[in-house]
């Protein structure tokens, strides 16, 4: 299961050298059988993130008892078998036209507390210099309707570890990212400026167009400073500077929302240090992810 071209890359930013890994899944745990021409899945490397089964288009890759699943069973009932001449490959192409104008909106699992903590654990595992990280805001960037590009491994050039644009014609949203796994968020929020600076430098976008954010791995607490730094830079440059966490963009994903992050929706300061409303304007419910879990919309407790 591949990305395409203009998923991955970001023309806006054309200084920016990317990453060119393909790739839905960011631990290699899904991969095609050309036996069974079907996709398979190893649940030893998978972190239950669920891009694989936001993404297939036919909605055949399932979540059940904690594994991920590939729907294999073809139904007679609804299988029209047509012979192979011109007039049956006409009238084949004519029904893949109808499939690919269906657009596929599901809910692959609804958010709890046990669910996110199994797939915190898994990337507790992962090697801090790892890509996977950076890969998976990627594909859940992507997922969630933007196009987003990531710092190649090792380029020293480049130390913004993201970009991303709007994927829509009409949607002139773009910014820099900065990918925070680790405990260093105070670090992230300064390094943010730097980002904003080296892309007006570079690529002539002016601040105030530059829709930058912080995605980390959970929300850091109010002593840590990063919620007060992100304060000063609004009032001093008047930039707000969004941030997310992977729990929430992985609520968002599973539940295939609509986003608007030109709108600042996501931004949290010292003052205001909570994005579960945000969420739960865009899901249009109530999160079933209890206060401070695991720092995925406030800080934990």
């Amino acid at each position: 299961m591949r990305l395409s071209e203009h998923e991955i890359e970001c023309p806006e930013f054309p200084e920016f050298s990317y990453e060119r890994d393909f790739s839905v899944c960011p631990v290699r745990a899904i991969r095609w059988s050309y036996e069974s021409e079907t996709p398979e899945i190893d649940n030893r490397l998978c972190i239950g993130c669920g891009l694989c089964a936001v993404r297939c288009p036919v909605g055949a890759i399932y979540r059940k008892d904690n594994h991920m699943g590939v729907v294999r069973r073809r139904s007679e009932q609804y299988t029209v078998r047509i012979p192979y001449t011109r007039s049956g490959v006409e009238k084949q192409r004519g029904q893949l036209t109808i499939v690919n104008k269906i657009a596929w909106k599901h809910r692959f699992q609804k958010e709890s507390d046990q669910i996110m903590r199994k797939i915190y654990h898994a990337l507790s595992n992962v090697d801090g210099r790892s890509m996977i990280p950076n890969l998976l805001v990627r594909n859940l960037l992507i997922s969630l309707g933007y196009k987003c590009a990531i710092s190649r491994s090792g380029d020293v050039y480049t130390r913004i570890d993201a970009v991303y644009s709007g994927k829509a014609s009409w949607d002139k949203t773009l910014g820099a990212i900065e990918i925070e796994f680790g405990r260093d968020t105070l670090d992230a929020s300064r390094s943010i400026l730097d980002d904003i600076a080296v892309l007006h430098s570079r690529s002539n976008i002016d601040k105030d167009r530059n829709c930058a954010m912080v995605v980390c791995l959970s929300f850091p607490n109010k002593r840590q400073g990063y919620f007060q730094v992100i304060k000063d830079i609004k009032n001093v440059l008047g930039l707000e500077i969004q941030t997310l966490s992977l729990g929430a963009l992985l609520i968002l994903t599973w539940n295939s929302s609509i986003i608007n992050l030109g709108k600042k929706e996501f931004y949290a300061d010292f003052d205001h240090l909570s994005i579960r409303q945000a969420t739960e304007f865009r899901l249009g419910r109530t999160i079933n992810i209890s206060e401070g879990c695991l720092g995925i919309l406030e800080p934990k407790k």
